[in-house]
């Protein structure tokens, strides 16, 4: 399960809290949520401090979605090196 909240929307940047797991049925939904977002030309970024987990589906959708416009904040070292190690790398990160 992953629980996907916006919690800052301003003019040029949105930023969503994921609490859970990148997988399976939920990368399609997080995939759906951004490209909205992208849409409109704002950054999305994401909130990755409750990330638990992240399946291959979802390391595949990030890189798809890779934009300057996408960013990962707050995430766990074990996730940064999971996501690194699978060439998630052109994702910014803070």
């Amino acid at each position: 399960m992953l629980r996907i909240t916006k919690i800052s929307h301003q003019a040029s940047r949105v930023t969503l809290k994921l609490e859970g797991q990148i997988a399976s049925d939920w990368v399609e939904e997080l995939q759906s949520v951004c490209l909205r977002v992208l849409e409109h030309e704002r950054t999305v970024a994401l909130d990755f401090a409750g990330v638990t987990f992240v399946d291959s589906g979802g390391i595949t959708m990030l890189n798809r979605i890779a934009t300057g416009n996408l960013e990962i904040i707050n995430c766990p070292a074990l996730i940064r090196d999971l996501l690194d190690q699978n060439g998630v790398n052109e994702i910014e990160t803070h």
